[in-house]
């Protein structure tokens, strides 16, 4: 696994370890609509065109997220065949409203969906998974992930980050098996995720 270090926010940097071939991109990047060509490409060749409206639907929608929760970066698995692997990890600031504590904060962030503490990392998060289906007759399943992390220097903690990681695959034995891959993948490069103390302070 390859390093890769985050943005900062605010005054906490983090560091997150990645697999090989990982990307990581600013958040204009995926809104320029240059960026999707080649994945809108491939999917016509393969004599999908229904499934390449059903993405760029969807991949509007992700645009609208990026602007509303100010993601500021995002990363990419790599290409295999010529195509992007279906996933995405995408990172964007918390604020917490004044009165509003960390339990309110996530059952509203969360939906209602079950809040669990994980259990694979030593930086202090939660996490709830969802899933769901896209377009009108379910050609693509919809899994993700939200890991939210407090940041850890706060007193009283009042920030978070939220890594939001999404997986799109096709309704198949095939389909779920890669979304297993990948949910797994999410969680490893979640475990690594590391505040730099020493860095913030130096600053």
């Amino acid at each position: 696994m390859g390093a890769a270090e985050g943005v900062r926010p605010g005054p906490t940097p983090f560091t997150l370890l990645c697999p090989p071939g990982w990307q990581r991109i600013p958040a204009e990047a995926l809104l320029a609509e240059d960026a999707t060509q080649a994945v809108f490409g491939a999917i016509r060749d393969a004599g999908r065109a229904d499934i390449a409206l059903q993405m760029r639907a969807l991949l509007t929608q992700y645009r609208r997220a990026i602007r509303e929760l100010r993601v500021f970066e995002i990363y990419l698995p790599p290409v295999a065949d010529g195509v992007r692997l279906p996933a995405a990890l995408m990172i964007s600031p918390v604020v917490l409203p004044v009165g509003v504590d960390w339990d309110a904060a996530l059952v509203r962030l969360s939906r209602g969906l079950p809040v669990e503490q994980a259990d694979f990392t030593e930086t202090p998060m939660w996490v709830w998974r969802r899933e769901d289906w896209f377009g009108d007759e379910r050609e693509v399943r919809v899994r993700e992930a939200t890991y939210f992390v407090p940041v850890h220097e706060d007193a009283p903690a009042r920030r978070a980050l939220r890594f939001q990681y999404t997986v799109l695959t096709p309704p198949t034995a095939e389909g779920d098996e890669a979304a297993r891959q990948l949910l797994d993948i999410g969680d490893l490069v979640m475990s690594t995720m590391r505040w730099q103390q020493a860095a913030a302070t130096a600053r």
